[in-house]
């Protein structure tokens, strides 16, 4: 085998198919389900889509947003206490009235996450 060069010719796996099969086919896939057809005729489901959304066939574009609404958003409602439960990283909990003023709750928070 010294010496000898082997060629080694590869055929070409890909399908060729004419325009009028590529027609028949996507006119048939407009009325049956298109993994049905692609089976049917040996066509990956996929390239049976790309045909199709050459031809301009296929889902509908979702109509685009011409403006945007205002969102309002409402405070969350509390649920009959009108208390907040806090728990800590260290495991502890507080339990403060919703109207707590911001600067004592920091303090207390601080004075607890020492500890």
């Amino acid at each position: 085998m010294s010496g000898q060069i082997t060629k080694v010719f590869v055929a070409d796996a890909r399908r060729r198919w004419s325009d009028e099969d590529k027609q028949i086919i996507i006119e048939e896939s407009k009325t049956a389900p298109v993994a049905r057809v692609a089976k049917k005729y040996g066509v990956a489901t996929s390239l049976l889509f790309r045909w199709r959304r050459q031809q301009g066939i296929g889902a509908s574009p979702l109509p685009m947003a011409k403006s945007f609404a205002p969102v309002v958003l409402s405070p969350p409602e509390m649920s009959g206490s009108r208390s907040i439960e806090i728990v800590l990283g260290n495991g502890r909990r507080i339990l403060v009235s919703h109207d707590v003023e911001v600067a004592t709750l920091k303090r207390v928070i601080e004075a607890l996450e020492i500890r």
